[in-house]
């Protein structure tokens, strides 16, 4: 039976093009156990296409009749072609980290099928210190990002003897617990009214604040280096920091982990627009993605997240006052969505994603005044090792999408004791991305 997607699942779908596909991926790292046999990266691609059936979502492709899809809905592929899903590939020697990064660059690149299931998988051999990697990816109607990293890893075993299928096997849909009918309930017309009242009311409340104040909404960001169009070609970088040396600094400045994360990136920003002479003098304001459905309900598909604008405090010198400014910010985020209900949230969303579909469709992104300069997200992660068929995770990267007008994103994961920090960019647009890497470090350093 189809499943029409909805309005915002269904934006993904129309946003697309060869310059914008409108994936969302992961790359995670593992160790080959020291006894493995020979055939053991064989055995390994065996065990992720010998599965009994597949499960939802990553059974169902699109169908649609109209322009733009404007009817799309989810249909099982009765002609699904695991081994078009599943590929394994291998890295030249000496199979460093940065040939990995350059491999997963182009890889992202690349549009999905959307005759076929909107995700690929690629296990990667030939790693130097006796490593694999898997590079995931799906399309963002299929799954918000936040979403995806949670099936992922949900789906992973918790030692290395846990026998457990791989992500997309069937007998994930035979142990799936059914939602009884009476489950969901339909808002009356009445409610339904309010919600919207006051959905919009929100929206308004916030695009009335001072422009030059911490508290951010759309169309409160300055035009930067990061608001041009962008080109197909991308480059992702990514690296680990410490979770306990990242808590011991909001400890000291009397903050959270994602207040000194956020500082990281306020730091980061400033000084690589510093290095292009294009550093604006209003602070640069993050779309910063929030979830609202927990980890274990990732596997329905779709979107269920809301956004919020962050200012990141970039025009001041200290590291001091933009922490202060980035904290204020957050602070009034957090106390407004919290006298939401969910239902108004849904709709404060909705009006708030409108703007950002319709720039991207008709071609304005880019050219026009920005809602926003980036998105930057911050996904809870595991605390506990994991394992893919017998070999331990040791990192996990995020691996998202840019947009025209937003040729940049920065998200990170925790894993274990880790922030698992994962960029891209437009690689036309935004030269020296993986300077990143260095300002980040930078910038913790002096809040430290």
């Amino acid at each position: 039976m189809a499943r029409k997607l909805s309005i915002m699942d269904s934006g993904w779908l129309m946003m697309e093009t060869r310059e914008t596909p409108m994936h969302v991926g992961g790359l995670a790292l593992f160790t080959i156990p020291e006894d493995a046999p020979a055939d053991y990266m064989e055995s390994m691609y065996r065990y992720l296409v010998k599965v009994d059936g597949i499960c939802r979502p990553f059974s169902q492709k699109i169908q649609s009749h109209l322009p733009l899809r404007m009817d799309a809905a989810w249909v099982e592929d009765e002609n699904f072609d695991i081994d078009y899903h599943v590929r394994h590939s291998a890295l030249p020697r000496p199979g460093r980290v940065r040939e990995l990064l350059a491999l997963v660059s182009r890889l992202h690149a690349q549009r999905l099928d959307p005759s076929r299931p909107l995700w690929e998988c690629y296990l990667i051999e030939g790693i130097e210190g006796n490593r694999f990697a898997l590079y995931t990816k799906m399309h963002h109607s299929m799954v918000d990002g936040m979403a995806g990293m949670h099936l992922m890893q949900s789906r992973m075993a918790k030692s290395a003897d846990e026998g457990i299928p791989a992500p997309w096997s069937g007998e994930w849909d035979a142990n799936k617990p059914k939602r009884s009918p009476g489950e969901k309930v339909k808002a009356s017309v009445r409610q339904g009214f309010s919600n919207v009242s006051k959905g919009t009311g929100q929206l308004v409340d916030l695009l009335r604040q001072p422009k030059d104040g911490n508290v951010k909404t759309i169309y409160r960001a300055p035009k930067t280096q990061l608001n041009r169009r962008v080109t197909g070609a991308r480059r992702f970088a990514a690296q680990s920091w410490s979770l306990p040396r990242i808590k011991a600094a909001a400890k000291k400045h009397n903050g959270t982990v994602n207040d000194i994360f956020l500082a990281m990136c306020g730091g980061a920003l400033r000084r690589y627009l510093l290095s292009l002479d294009s550093l604006p003098d209003e602070a640069l304001v993050a779309q910063v993605p929030v979830a609202l459905r927990s980890a274990d309900q990732a596997s329905e598909g779709g979107n269920a997240i809301t956004t919020v604008q962050v200012s990141l405090g970039t025009h001041l010198d200290t590291p001091e006052a933009r922490l202060a400014a980035i904290q204020d910010s957050m602070k009034s985020v957090k106390g407004r969505l919290g006298d939401m209900q969910k239902a108004e949230i849904d709709v404060y969303t909705l009006l708030t994603n409108v703007p950002l579909s319709l720039g991207q469709i008709t071609g304005l992104s880019g050219r026009v005044s920005p809602m926003f300069n980036l998105v930057i997200s911050n996904v809870p992660g595991p605390k506990e090792t994991l394992y893919l068929n017998g070999a331990e995770m040791q990192a996990t990267y995020p691996v998202s999408l840019v947009l025209h007008g937003y040729a940049l994103n920065i998200t990170v994961v925790s894993y274990k004791d880790s922030l698992e920090f994962g960029v891209i960019g437009c690689r036309d647009t935004l030269p020296h991305i993986q300077r990143f890497l260095d300002y980040f470090e930078e910038s913790l350093s002096e809040l430290e």
